[in-house]
């Protein structure tokens, strides 16, 4: 008797070990998962945000904004939050005034109790604090701004107290005058005024007497989403009001001290929601109806995009889930075959995501040059729709394979059979992605650098689990697994629609493949166009329901956007100069740049507001009894002021100046960022100038829209750079797996082609939908596209090409095209349909809050919808479906057919071939 034929490849190994082991394999998995589950910080702890904060270092914007932390560390303001109390079509009325003062007075009471808390922090306990201390600022703002809204709330009830319910029980901000009074005099008290403290306390206990029963201590009230504010300007304040109000608006701005997208604006912003519905419900119904308060600004802006970044990661895996259990149970209807790649998946999420978020935290908690992961809230939807899209295409492929091997043999040599022929194919898909998306490491933008290895790191393990727990789950299972279908032990054969393409593909190969690529050659051409057409308008990028939104076209409509959004310029001396010639520099600079085209205001320590453009002239034309003197007098000690234009600290103290310039437009416009570019070159200009006051001088300039210009710079060079790495790898890969040059080539040209044209259709997509609000596709768009499509996009034709190379060794090569076409067309289209639902399942936060109003299941809602996310989910769909149906069924084909007509075989041999096959 002969002995059988040993296989020992590794891929055999594999197979062997893992059906014969099934037990320790479902064993070991639940363990990680387990233990992943249990010792895994949530997603949300370790996620960073924001994008102007991972630009490179080196960029003018980012060291010029770590200059200022280093200059102002305790006053900088980093974004803001603009409240807009308006009327569209008509002016405020008296009523309204009251209304936004009920908003004012208790946001000034919130920022005393943050002044007072923040000061506990620093170690103060009671006690007059030391002078020309931190502490003694944040204690004086905060005595001011008790007293500030003493005088608020006096005025408001006098208004209002005849239309305000007397039914409300107290609450820590309810009736606010008490709680004022109170809080006033336990600072004073604690300050060692204690007569003052004494008569504060009286009239608390006479709005309230039994106050001290539920009021808690400052440092116990829920203050934790108001610890970023460092300030709260109002139309109410004298000496800045008349730039916050017109007569059909109010504004009020709370500045923070964090960024623009941090997780943190979230809950402030939440908070500030919460406040605003309290004022409509306590106050609001003392005016006419149709007065709107919407929040807007950086901020505002920022903490709505996370927010909405948050929902769309929710709706995505709910989704993602939905539609392969849809698509599963049409293709199979059979349950056991529906559970085992969502289990199998599920593991993969479950421990991907957990040992990504314990190496993250780990990074955090360690910071090292070489080992930096960080996960951003939106890398949650990649990691999930390629996880559960790849994923899920494995295990298809797998199960295919076993069905079509289970046909004629036994169960555990078809199990064995079945995972060691498709392995190479596996890893070839596999490697492309992650190789694809581990090119993102070379990229200099942070959001970048990080993403894309975290998404391979978390393909490698869904890998691991399609090679491993999935063939160990079918093994276990067994022949039941196909129920209630029955595997019949007979050769499969070619036919159908599949055997009837593969026909046609080989008997006009020309045809086929003039004819697909002139087809795609049209959009393509339009892609190509349309590719650096993108937008970088953060506000662009959320719905028109958002709040944010509508108060930012409100906002635009009485008042000029960038007049909160200024250019900040840093001037620093090489030498320390007196503040008074400092002065005399910074006055003649500003001068200057009001001649510069473009600009509007300039904000210096003469003129903090730049409410003077004609300078020295408006000045001398105005007395004592100008109305405008005093207001000059009492912006000299006013917070936007002090401390604000020139550092105190002793590293730059008499060598920094810094000025505020107003430019007009949008700062996201392109025309603003010209101006912006014009403004830094003629300031560094300045200083290689022979004999100007700031020759020598170093230059810094901040800004949303000096930001702006940097992060399309970067993300400029990273596209180039990484496309070419991306191309680069994936091609050797292919040439690794199918040793074939030529068709690997071509196969990396069909990808490009299809991404140019999945890039126009997209654009003209979008711009039909969105119409005038169409900005341009979302900057990160073409990048995640390009790699992703590039890389995920060569799995079916690897699939196809393995098979052929495989079904080779039975027979000639037209016959071993046909046989590949007819065998796998149709789990490459189910794999297809899987792979772009998930995509598409991006897009449901565009669709599913609009389906659940119609019908009925939820209430209308202002939670906003990014753009970016979905426009991106849209076209990574899209350019699926073009690999699957188009690019894979005609272009690979067709070609296969042309290189080797005059070939009676392929010449090389399949080296994954076993000598079982033939059997």
């Amino acid at each position: 008797m002969m002995r059988p034929n040993v296989d020992t490849r590794p891929a055999h190994r594999l197979a062997s070990l893992v059906i014969r082991y099934w037990y320790i394999v479902l064993a070991a998995w639940l363990l990680a998962i387990v233990v992943t589950r249990s010792f895994a910080p949530s997603w949300n702890a370790i996620a960073y945000d924001g994008d102007f904060e991972y630009l490179p270092a080196d960029l003018p914007s980012v060291a010029g904004g770590h200059l200022l932390d280093q200059a102002f560390p305790d006053e900088r303001s980093r974004s803001d939050i603009i409240i807009v109390i308006a009327r569209e079509h008509e002016t405020l009325t008296e009523s309204d005034d009251y209304v936004a003062l009920d908003l004012q007075r208790r946001l000034t009471h919130r920022m005393a109790e943050v002044s007072i808390a923040k000061a506990k922090q620093l170690g103060w306990s009671g006690g007059v604090p030391a002078p020309g201390t931190r502490v003694e600022e944040l204690l004086q703002r905060a005595r001011q701004l008790l007293t500030q809204s003493i005088d608020a709330d006096a005025r408001f009830y006098e208004k209002f107290v005849d239309c305000l319910s007397q039914d409300d029980l107290p609450t820590p901000t309810e009736p606010r005058m008490a709680v004022a009074y109170w809080d006033n005099a336990d600072l004073l008290q604690e300050l060692g005024e204690t007569d003052v403290s004494a008569s504060d306390r009286e009239a608390a206990l006479g709005l309230l007497p039994d106050i001290a029963k539920w009021l808690p201590p400052i440092e116990d009230r829920e203050l934790a989403p108001w610890m970023s504010l460092l300030n709260v300007l109002s139309w109410d304040d004298p000496a800045i009001g008349h730039r916050l109000q017109v007569p059909h608006a109010r504004l009020i701005r709370l500045q923070l001290e964090t960024e623009l997208a941090a997780t943190s604006n979230i809950a402030t912003l939440e908070a500030l929601e919460q406040l605003i519905e309290n004022v409509q419900r306590f106050s609001g119904h003392c005016t006419q109806p149709g007065l709107k308060i919407l929040p807007t600004g950086s901020a505002a802006i920022g903490g709505q995009t996370l927010i909405a970044a948050r929902n769309a990661i929710r709706y995505t895996e709910i989704f993602t889930v939905l539609m392969i259990l849809v698509i599963l149970a049409f293709v199979y209807r059979a349950p056991l075959l529906v559970l085992v790649p969502l289990i199998s998946i599920g593991a993969a999420v479950v421990t991907a995501s957990g040992l990504v978020a314990v190496l993250a935290d780990f990074a955090r908690h360690h910071p090292s040059p070489w080992f930096d992961l960080r996960v951003f809230t939106t890398s949650r939807i990649f990691v999930v729709v390629i996880l559960f899209g790849a994923g899920t295409d494995y295990c298809l492929f797998l199960i295919s394979r076993l069905r079509e091997e289970a046909r004629r043999r036994p169960w555990r040599r078809a199990c064995e059979l079945a995972l060691s022929r498709v392995t190479p194919a596996l890893l070839g898909s596999a490697l492309t992605t992650v190789l694809g998306l581990g090119m993102l490491w070379f990229a200099k933008f942070g959001k970048y650098h990080h993403t894309g290895p975290v998404i391979a790191l978390c393909l490698l393990v869904g890998l691991l689990v399609c090679m491993t727990l999935t063939p160990a789950l079918l093994f276990a299972l067994g022949p039941r697994v196909f129920w209630p279908s029955r595997i019949r032990h007979q050769p499969a054969r070619q036919a159908g629609i599949w055997g009837a393409l593969s026909l046609t593909m080989t008997r006009y190969p020309w045809t086929t493949l003039i004819a697909g690529i002139v087809l795609l050659l049209i959009p393509a051409a339009y892609g190509t166009v349309k590719e650096r057409d993108v937008t970088y308008d953060m506000s662009g990028q959320l719905s028109q329901q958002a709040s944010s939104r509508r108060g930012l076209e409100l906002l635009a409509k009485y008042f000029s956007i960038g007049e909160s959004n200024p250019t900040t310029v840093v001037l620093v001396q090489p030498q320390p100069r007196p503040r008074q010639q400092m002065s005399k520099d910074v006055k003649q600079l500003r001068e200057d740049v009001y001649a510069l085209e473009g600009v509007k205001a300039v904000r210096t320590a003469g003129d903090p507001l730049g409410d003077y453009p004609l300078g020295d002239k408006r000045k001398k034309r105005m007395g004592l009894l100008d109305p405008n003197a005093w207001r000059r007098r009492l912006l000299r000690e006013h917070p936007i002021a002090k401390r604000y234009f020139f550092s105190e600290t002793p590293q730059y103290a008499e060598r920094l100046a810094r000025i505020d310039v107003v430019i007009k437009g949008d700062p996201f416009e392109a025309e603003t960022a010209a101006h912006v570019v014009a403004l830094r070159n003629w300031i560094q200009k300045q200083t290689v100038t022979e004999g100007s006051a700031w020759e020598g001088a170093e230059v810094f300039v901040a800004g949303t829209t000096a930001s702006i210009i940097d992060l399309r710079r970067v993300t400029l060079r990273d596209n180039q750079r990484i496309k070419i790495a991306v191309v680069v790898a994936v091609l050797l890969v292919l040439i690794v797996v199918l040793r074939r040059v030529m068709l690997s080539l071509y196969l990396i040209f069909t990808v490009l082609l299809s991404y140019y044209a999945t890039v126009g259709i997209t654009a003209v997509v979008f711009r039909w939908f969105y119409g005038d609000q169409y900005l341009g596709l979302d900057w990160k768009l073409p990048l995640f596209l390009f790699v992703i499509l590039v890389a995920v996009g060569q799995d079916y034709n690897v699939y196809l090409v393995t098979r052929v190379l495989e079904e080779q060794k039975r027979g000639g090569w037209l016959s071993a095209l046909r046989r590949a076409i007819s065998r796998t067309g149709g789990i490459i289209t189910a794999c297809g349909l899987v792979m772009a639902a998930t995509f598409f399942s991006m897009t449901a936060s565009a669709w599913f809050p609009w389906l659940a109003q119609i019908t009925g299941w939820s209430q209308p809602s202002s939670t906003a919808m990014l753009h970016g996310i979905v426009q991106l989910g849209f076209a990574l769909g899209l350019g699926v479906l073009l690999d699957t149906f188009f690019v894979r069924t005609f272009l690979v084909p067709s070609f296969i057919t042309i290189v080797d007509r005059h070939k009676k075989k392929l010449p090389l041999r399949s080296s994954f071939v076993d000598d079982d096959s033939s059997q």
